[in-house]
């Protein structure tokens, strides 16, 4: 016997174990009960359990974490996404419903070359044979009670800088084929 899959325009995958995450799904779930842009959203511990939660769905436009996070990965209590990672998840071949679309919202996840290196990576597992845009923040970020988020200034070992959200666009085969950094406000 199968079992239906569901088809929405976007996921949110958030931490289960952390109460500003579930809060932020709570608001999100709430701010789109109506409309043609369709959502859910599903709590997880850890790496080992996103696999299973992906085999659910099928059809997505976009795939948004919503986690605390650092510079290459996000962060769940029960283990942590990383380049190191990624090859554990399983995606189905009909999970996007064309190009997709990929974001992380959690602090520091492309800062650095480990993050660009982290979001292409997952892009690249995330899209395989499809393409798609993949984006995170280079700073921390503030949650709003909308459940939209905002890259904000930060301390670095350079000095305060702004917050920025960074985005690669990739081919069906993996290769960029464009980026963009943007900032909050023109700044």
């Amino acid at each position: 016997m199968s079992t239906l899959r569901k088809c929405v325009s976007e996921l949110m995958i958030y931490d289960a174990d952390d109460k500003l995450s579930s809060d932020e799904a709570g608001e999100f779930l709430s701010s789109h009960q109506y409309g043609a842009w369709t959502v859910d959203a599903r709590g997880i511990h850890g790496v080992a359990e996103l696999s299973g939660v992906l085999q659910d769905y099928i059809g997505i436009e976009q795939i948004t974490f919503c986690t605390h996070g650092s510079p290459g990965g996000i962060y769940f209590k029960g283990g942590s996404l990383t380049v190191g990672t990624l090859p554990l998840v399983i995606i189905s071949p009909g999970l996007y419903r064309g190009p997709g679309r990929l974001l992380f919202m959690g602090c520091q996840t492309a800062r650095s070359s480990a993050g660009r290196d982290f979001l292409i990576a997952a892009g690249r597992r995330f899209f395989a044979g499809k393409g798609g845009v993949v984006g995170g923040c280079t700073i921390f970020v503030l949650g709003f009670s909308s459940g939209s988020r905002l890259p904000l200034f930060g301390r670095s070992s350079g000095g305060w800088e702004i917050g920025r959200l960074v985005l690669y666009s990739l081919n069906a085969r993996g290769e960029i084929v464009a980026s963009r950094t943007v900032r909050p406000f023109g700044l």
